[in-house]
């Protein structure tokens, strides 16, 4: 079994901080990736496939996202309790590795969750393209 891996995006010191701590409680792999990375694949970013040299080809987004990845079935609720006994702020755009989002790159995966966010806010259903 893999070790679980948190992708972390544009979080604040304080929150990377506090995200850390959390993540080292359940032996997690804190990962933040920079803009740089934004054009490789989640699968790349996680360690599921080799990394690829892309360009950068999306808009940066600034909006903080986590992407939990080999997190066995009850590690995510525990570990997302624990974030927010941690105090850290709501983070809105969430995501668990899945075999179709693997491919997709950071901005693929961010307009995906702000797409499932709007929809949700507006009490529509969710539906993934």
């Amino acid at each position: 079994m893999k070790q679980p891996v948190l992708l972390c995006y544009n979080l604040d010191t304080e929150t990377a901080r506090k995200v850390r701590l959390c993540a080292m409680r359940f032996q997690v792999r804190f990962c933040p990736v920079a803009q740089e990375q934004y054009g490789q694949s989640i699968g790349s970013l996680c360690g599921l496939s080799p990394v690829e040299e892309k360009p950068v080809s999306g808009i940066a987004f600034s909006d903080p996202m986590l992407v939990m990845t080999f997190f066995p079935g009850q590690l995510i609720s525990l570990f997302l309790q624990a974030l927010r006994k941690a105090a850290v702020p709501p983070i809105t755009l969430k995501a668990m590795l899945t075999d179709t989002n693997a491919a997709w790159d950071s901005f693929t995966l961010h307009q995906e969750l702000c797409r499932e966010r709007d929809a949700m806010q507006a009490g529509a259903s969710a539906v993934h393209s």
